[in-house]
């Protein structure tokens, strides 16, 4: 009977012991696939940059460009074909920092390591960024209905959604003493100018982004068609609803965005959908309005909790979240011509209730589909035919 438990008790631990190495290994795995394999390419001049390649943008030591953590910031770009005359501006998500809580806990693997859970943003740019670059954003894949359009992808290693001008001095935790880099502004104007010094004249440009990102497309989209009077204009937010009151102290007071002199206009709580107001009157009237959303999006009630100081249930929470989702975006539709969405209960977790937060820069693209309509084809025929229509309205008719 000794002698079958020492037996058994060896291959536990040696099963132990092989799923650890397993699991090293598997991280060298990611780590060498990553790191080697998907580098972006470093072209001395953008004319000499491959087609369908990823390149890294590097800017002038004094472009006042620098990542949260002071860190190089850089933007990369995507040649598609050589007749191409069309533009794909995407800002990238990343999660978002309002003071010296969450901008001392960063997204790392030491933090996710000790603390098991991913917050609150990205201090830098990864170095495994370009192998997430997957959708909307494959234009080499032939069931891309963007396939062939030229890319410029801003990256977001700022906390301040695209628009932040402030280095602010913290405290953590611990009591060690931290510079936390608001740069959003001058990392975006940047890569403006790079994009207007190396993009002539577009015939269409879709400003998009996910997440953080789609609030700063929305916030820039009035400068990027001022600079191209000719083109024509499409806007396009995913994943990027969070509603709180807070918004306007955090946007001016802490990350010193001086919004309403920079931008033209106030915002509220309901950040996206002010912005998407403001924009039906400073875009061209032809221009066109996007937004999808999925119906429980799994990260954004977590972040509003936070921001609104919200102690409740999650479950409780992430329903009420989707109300008021619900309900912007039939007040959005009722009040500003050239609006529509995309709201979809894709992917649904039926363990958890949740679902996917992001779906344009993921194979989700691709796979998400409502009431018989794809993503896809639906920002497809808004984008590439002018066709227009909203998809999952009975979810919102049901809300209201």
């Amino acid at each position: 009977m000794a002698k079958k438990k020492t037996v058994k008790r060896i291959n536990k631990i040696l099963l132990t012991a092989i799923g650890g190495i397993a699991l090293i290994l598997g991280v060298l795995a990611g780590y060498v696939y990553f790191f080697i394999l998907e580098k972006p390419a470093e072209p001395d001049k953008w004319a000499a940059a491959e087609r369908y390649v990823w390149n890294k943008i590097k800017f002038d030591h004094d472009a006042q460009v620098i990542s949260a953590d002071g860190s190089e910031y850089y933007l990369l770009a995507n040649k598609g074909a050589a007749t191409e005359d069309k533009l794909i501006i995407y800002f990238s998500g990343g999660g978002v920092a309002w003071d010296a809580v969450t901008a001392a806990q960063p997204i790392s693997l030491s933090n996710v390591m000790k603390n098991g859970e991913i917050k609150y943003y990205f201090p830098n740019i990864p170095f495994f960024k370009v192998s997430t670059l997957g959708g909307l954003l494959k234009n080499n894949n032939p069931d891309n209905p963007f396939k062939d359009w030229n890319i410029v992808y801003i990256p977001y290693s700022t906390g301040d959604l695209h628009i932040g001008n402030a280095s602010k001095e913290y405290t953590d935790a611990k009591g060690k003493p931290f510079t936390m880099r608001y740069n959003g502004q001058a990392n975006t104007r940047a890569a403006l100018e790079w994009i207007a010094n190396h993009f002539a004249s577009p015939v269409k440009i879709l400003i998009a982004g996910e997440s953080a990102g789609g609030f700063g497309a929305a916030f820039w989209a009035p400068e990027i068609a001022k600079r191209y009077p000719d083109a024509r204009i499409y806007q396009y937010s995913d994943g990027s609803y969070l509603n709180a009151d807070r918004w306007p102290d955090i946007i001016d007071n802490e990350w010193k965005a001086n919004f309403a002199a920079t931008f033209g206009y106030e915002v509220h709580g309901d950040l996206i959908s002010s912005v998407l107001a403001a924009n039906r009157k400073l875009l061209p009237d032809n221009a066109v309005l996007l937004q999808s959303n999925t119906l429980y999006d799994e990260l954004l009630f977590d972040f509003e909790k936070d921001l609104n100081g919200d102690v409740s249930d999650d479950g409780e929470y992430v329903h009420r979240w989707s109300a008021r989702m619900l309900q912007s975006a039939g007040e959005l539709t009722e009040v500003l011509p050239g609006y529509y969405y995309y709201i979809t209960d894709y992917d649904l977790n039926e363990k958890t209730g949740r679902t996917p937060h992001t779906l344009s820069s993921l194979n989700h693209f691709y796979k998400a589909e409502q009431d018989g309509v794809k993503l896809m084809k639906w920002l497809d025929d808004a984008v590439n035919k002018d066709v227009y229509y909203s998809v999952g309205r009975h979810f919102v008719e049901n809300d209201g």
